[in-house]
Formats: structure tokens, sequence, C-alpha cells
């Protein structure tokens, strides 16, 4: 899983806004350590010996999921890093947009397009290890991730699925959901940023790029260009991908409405029913008597 595709480093002045121009130079540090080499799948098992560390270490004291936190925090937003590039400055930088660039095998447009994926196979990695002591839950959760990342890293085309990572943004907010150290006050307001992300991430944006995604390879698939890396099941992996998750959060969503109202209506106090399950991608509400 060592990219053959040369990775280009970016000179953050041939940018036009601060933040790309400081991601850039953050990304820049990450070449000077040689990222853009990096072999994906050493990457999946550094993710989860650190992730082993931390659960070892931490656990979830305090009530909060340091391992879902940590990796949501690196998956998450080190993609809507890699995703506000690729559409605000990809075109700009490369004379093609997104996702026409991508899939036409043109490479990812910086180092860490290529490991952010790696990492969340690292820690689907986890989940499988997890799983074999922890129940089905785990087993399945690492099983689908590990999977699905493994897939895209393989055919070296892991910037794909980069923007797909954004849904991890709202994992950030579940896994402290059940934080001892907030107030009842404090509590509300995270479960709020909570369904705001879920919905803003998992409900609108990364289907609408899904969608962008699918479009474009009924425009492109026959290409050469295409072809040249990518293979022949690709378009048909990349639906079911899609129609599967998005299906699978939109019931969560309802789940998760469901539990709003019970809160808002009193039938279930704040810091009631807020079990976090599998890294945030399982929510259980207490049964109502």
């Amino acid at each position: 899983m060592t990219s053959t595709k040369q990775v280009q480093s970016w000179d953050p002045s041939e940018v036009d806004d601060i933040f790309s121009s400081t991601m850039l130079r953050g990304i820049q540090a990450l070449d000077a350590m040689g990222a853009q080499e990096w072999n994906l799948a050493a990457v999946a098992v550094a993710t989860a010996v650190l992730l082993l560390g931390v659960r070892m270490a931490l656990g979830k004291k305090l009530g909060v999921d340091w391992l879902a936190l940590l990796h949501a925090i690196v998956s998450g937003y080190g993609s809507f890093v890699c995703t506000y590039l690729s559409f605000a400055q990809g075109q700009a930088l490369t004379g093609t947009a997104e996702p026409m660039r991508s899939l036409l095998c043109q490479g990812a447009l910086t180092s860490m397009h290529r490991f952010i994926p790696a990492v969340t196979m690292g820690y689907g990695l986890f989940d499988i290890a997890e799983g074999l002591s922890h129940g089905v839950d785990f087993l399945a959760h690492g099983l689908a991730t590990f999977s699905i990342m493994a897939y895209f890293c393989y055919y070296d085309v892991s910037e794909i699925i980069v923007p797909m990572l954004l849904m991890e943004i709202s994992t950030c907010h579940l896994a402290a959901v059940r934080a001892e150290f907030f107030s009842e006050l404090i509590t509300t307001v995270n479960m709020g940023f909570f369904v705001l992300a879920f919905f803003a991430y998992r409900i609108v944006s990364v289907p609408y790029i899904w969608y962008g995604i699918v479009s474009t390879i009924s425009q492109v698939k026959d290409t050469e260009e295409y072809q040249s890396c990518l293979p022949s099941h690709f378009h048909i992996m990349v639906f079911v991908f899609g129609v599967f998750f998005h299906s699978l959060n939109a019931f969560w969503f309802y789940k998760i409405i469901l539990k709003v109202k019970r809160k808002l209506s009193g039938n279930e106090k704040i810091k009631e029913g807020n079990e976090l399950e599998d890294a945030g991608q399982k929510i259980q509400g207490k049964k109502e008597d």
C-alpha cells in the first residue's frame, strides 16, 4: 500500500486564503517526515497500536470514550481539511475540479488525503481485535470499517473516500455525551452540537458529495484515465457503500429525533440513556416504561 503516484507538496503561497495556506504549511511539516511515501498498511497498524495504548491508559475514564474521541478528531477534522482543500483549491492548484480529478486517477492532492483513510483502517483493525472479546457489534463495525478503507487504500485511491469521513465529526460530540465533568447545561449544549453535526455531515454534506462522485463516475468510467487505476467493479462498490451508509444514517437520525423528543418532553433526563457503543456508530435509547 505504498503509492505509485507522485504526491505533490504545494507551496502555501499558491493558495488565496489563510485557512488553506495554514493547512498546507502543516501538511508540509508532515511531508518533511516522509508522509508522501508512508506505507498505508503501516499507518493502519501504527494507529491500531496507538489506540491500544489509549484504551489501556484511559479506557472510558470520566465517562468519555477517549478512543472514539481521538479517532473522530483525527479522521473527522482531517477529512474536513482534505475536503476543503480539494473543493476550494483543487482546481486552482491542478487545473481539474474534484471529484473529476481523483476519478481520472491524478492522485491525492496532498499526503494527508492519502493517509487519513488509513488511520480509520487502523481504527477498524482495532475494533476487529476488540470484537473478538467484546461481542458482535464491535466485530461487525470493525470488519465494515476496515474492509471499506482497505479497499480504497489497496487501489491507492484513498483520496476518493476521504470526504466520507466527515461523518466522524459528529462522533466527537457523541464520544463525550456521558462526560462526568460536564454540567447538565454543557451536556445539553454538547448534545445539540451532536445533533447539528450529525444532520449537517451525515444527512446533508456527505450524501451530496457522494452523489457528485457517483454522477461523475457515470461520465468518466469508460475513459482510459479512469480505467488506468480503478477496477471495473469500483462504481458498484461506491454505489453500494453509499446506499448502505446513507440508509443507516437516516435510520440513526430518526432514532436521534425520538431521543431528543423524549428529553424535551421530560420523559427522559438529560444525562439518562446516553450509552455509547462501538465508537460513535450506535445510539441506544433507554426503553420507556
